[in-house]
């Protein structure tokens, strides 16, 4: 009864899929924003519904069980860059879908080997790692953590399957239902059960495998006797092998990239309280998540386009261009929250959780530039420039570990943030640059498209600091700064509306 009910359309994506509906009718089939608005209609719904929720779940959890589910999420993260050893990226790849239906077959192989490995990994190190991340709530919920590495996987794997078919309302669907399931249970658990953190992570993996599980089961009804056909034992071992950059670069490229997104959560679970833990997860996930709406849906369409661009020599255009308009797009909400951030904080989620408003501040730049950056990061497989990627991803990761043991020794959380957030801006700035640069943009054109989005964006400032000089209050600020966000919405919308395009 549960799985069919997993298998029925939600009656809040039947409301959503008919905007995209009435949206995509507007735009030419198979286009790029056509594809980008099928995407975000389940990212959009997923994101919304996260927000929305988050004011309950911080007044049904503690900061400490959001700090304990920060650990286990960071952990999760980690081994799920190595779930498929970086196979699945190369499925949009290869010209025959002969080739591409046995990389996915080899990244499930794989990933079925991980989780494996990951139970073992859990029997016998979750005592030492607890201990070290002074965690002792996580131990019992890590045995969950195999789950999550298998739902993890094999969604990379029927991801990129999807992509390469085109086929973005399976993943728009998935989005739907992941969000829904997990903010369902997540919020039950956390007013029935008081599980603590267990709730937030139970939510969680249960969110992952029904909707894993349910793209799994569409794909096997649209292409499963297809790829079947398709995969061969000698076939697999011909693609590892033809593939093989990928696991030997860009699964240690993705895991440094990953740990060094991940490493504030574990170090400042160890050199400070799983409390310290929970503020700086917050404050994460009230910045990233709305730029996930767009950056997420972007990048998973960007990555076939730009392929395509490569061959028709375009790539330049194409790249440059997409770079200006998530600039555009980000730079003045990022500006906008990171002003307000305190006082949103305590307004919207109770006044115990400002201080993550205050490490919202500091992240802000940063996670600007990792939503700028994250979609052409795919500019490393299209050149084949993988190993320039782990070269990249070292030096982040290791410029990020010094910071924060730096920040760690001197005792002094809110330091340590500013310090992660500051750096790990210049690194994200610099990684952008050398995208762009592989993309033959010259670095100076990339300069300038950075300095006329300041000129432009920081003008929308003016109205809540005004508003914070005659009525010094919390609320007139906050409202003032979400009044600047709506008219840069409508300058924004006016101007989508003269050029055709968002993207």
């Amino acid at each position: 009864m549960l799985y069919s009910s997993l298998l029925t359309p939600h009656p809040y994506y039947l409301m959503i899929d008919k905007l995209r509906v009435v949206l995509a009718g507007k735009l030419p089939p198979g286009s790029f924003i056509r594809n980008v608005v099928t995407l975000m209609t389940g990212t959009t719904f997923a994101q919304a519904l996260m927000i929305l929720v988050a004011p309950i779940l911080t007044r049904s959890y503690s900061p400490e069980d959001f700090g304990v589910y920060a650990l286990y999420t960071s952990i999760a993260s980690i081994l799920t860059v190595l779930a498929c050893w970086s196979y699945d990226y190369a499925i949009v790849l290869p010209e025959h879908d002969e080739d591409a239906a046995n990389i996915l077959g080899l990244s499930i192989l794989i990933c079925l080997g991980m989780a494996g490995l990951t139970l073992i990994i859990v029997t016998f190190l979750r005592y030492p790692l607890t201990e070290i991340l002074n965690a002792p709530g996580l131990t019992i919920w890590l045995w969950c953590m195999p789950l999550s590495v298998l739902g993890a996987g094999l969604f990379k794997a029927f991801n990129y399957w999807s992509t390469r078919r085109k086929h973005f309302k399976r993943l728009a669907v998935r989005q739907v239902t992941q969000s829904t399931i997990t903010s369902a249970t997540q919020i039950g658990a956390g007013i029935t059960l008081n599980t603590g953190p267990g709730g937030l992570i139970g939510g969680l993996i249960v969110g992952q495998l029904a909707a894993t599980g349910r793209l799994a089961w569409q794909i096997g009804k649209d292409e499963g006797k297809v790829l079947i056909s398709y995969i061969s034992i000698q076939k697999l071992k011909q693609i590892a092998l033809r593939y093989k950059k990928f696991p030997l670069y860009d699964s240690w490229s993705s895991l440094f990239n990953t740990a060094s997104t991940m490493l504030p959560a574990l170090l400042l679970g160890y050199f400070f309280t799983p409390a310290v833990v929970g503020y700086y997860a917050l404050g994460n996930r009230v910045l990233a998540m709305p730029m996930n709406v767009i950056g997420g849906s972007i990048a998973q369409v960007f990555f076939p386009r730009a392929t395509q661009a490569q061959h028709d020599g375009e790539l330049s255009r194409v790249t440059l261009d997409m770079f200006e308009r998530l600039l555009a797009i980000g730079f003045v909400p990022v500006m906008l929250i990171a002003l307000v951030a305190p006082d949103l904080f305590s307004l919207v989620f109770g006044e115990k959780w400002r201080v993550a408003g205050q490490y919202a501040r500091w992240m802000s730049l940063w996670l600007l530039f990792v939503f700028v950056s994250s979609p052409l990061s795919t500019m490393y497989y299209v050149k084949e420039r993988q190993k320039d990627g782990l070269i990249i991803n070292f030096i982040m990761f290791s410029s990020r570990l010094l910071v924060l043991v730096i920040g760690g020794i001197k005792g002094d959380a809110l330091f340590t943030i500013a310090l992660f957030g500051i750096t790990g801006a210049v690194l994200w700035i610099v990684n952008c640059v050398y995208i762009l640069y592989l993309a033959d943009v010259p670095g100076l054109r990339t300069f300038s498209a950075i300095l006329k989005q300041v000129t432009e964006g920081v003008p929308y400032a003016i109205l809540p600091l005004m508003a914070w000089h005659i009525y010094g209050n919390t609320i007139s600020f906050v409202l003032a700064g979400v009044g600047a966000g709506i008219i840069f919405l409508i300058i924004m919308a006016v101007k989508i509306k003269k050029s055709g395009t968002l993207i």
